[in-house]
């Protein structure tokens, strides 16, 4: 080593480098620096993840609110359309009742008319029965007479 760097005690005599306690020096000093900075960048990013953290938080209850009122506005719009279907449905089976008992109706007047003319016949054969029988009674009275 060089003498020059190097000095005696004056209390015990021992020699000392000077070089090696300035870079023992600076090297505790820049190690302080250098930790405090350290520290600093932790608590900075601690404090970012945090907020990152929260915002994630924020998020999520964000999109939880709003997957719930888009499953409520799917639900009512399928109520909506179930509703629409079961009236489509609903006037579809009336009018087609409708129909048919319209037919029915027309089939049973038309029966109603066959009847009406079957019974105004029976009573035209009756009514010729009865003058056939009383002209058969006139001419044996007319023949009887004779």
């Amino acid at each position: 080593m060089n003498t020059s760097n190097q000095i005696k005690c004056p209390n015990c005599g021992t020699s000392i480098d000077v070089q090696d306690i300035l870079s023992h020096q600076l090297e505790e000093e820049i190690k302080q620096k250098y930790q405090s900075q350290i520290a600093e960048e932790k608590k900075k990013y601690a404090a970012e993840f945090e907020g990152l953290n929260k915002a994630k938080e924020e998020f999520e209850k964000k999109k939880k609110q709003e997957n719930e009122l888009f499953q409520e506005r799917l639900e009512t719009q399928l109520k909506q359309e179930k509703k629409a279907i079961e009236e489509k449905v609903k006037a579809k089976l009336k009018e087609e009742q409708s129909e048919q008992f319209d037919a029915l109706q027309k089939e049973l007047n038309e029966k109603s008319e066959q009847i009406k003319e079957l019974n105004r016949t029976k009573v035209e054969i009756e009514k010729l029965k009865r003058e056939k029988a009383e002209l058969k009674e006139a001419i044996e009275a007319a023949s009887q007479k004779n």
